[in-house]
């Protein structure tokens, strides 16, 4: 008998507004967005895809560090 165990694979979870953003921009899926800042597509779409979301990404967690610091 197995034993229950629970899932403790942790999810990633990403900037919503930046995906649905980028989603419109490039006209494709935001699932496909997801993927690119993944990692799991590989073209230069999803290459351009992945280094816009990590540019538009940044200055948030900057914000974020920098607010815990005040604290």
């Amino acid at each position: 008998m197995k034993a229950m165990d629970k899932n403790t694979q942790k999810r990633l979870s990403y900037n919503t507004q930046i995906i649905k953003v980028l989603s419109n921009s490039y006209q494709v899926s935001e699932y496909f967005v997801r993927e690119c800042v993944k990692g799991n597509k590989k073209s230069l779409t999803a290459d351009e895809i992945k280094k816009k979301y990590n540019q538009l990404n940044n200055p948030t967690l900057e914000k974020i560090e920098e607010f815990k610091k005040e604290k």
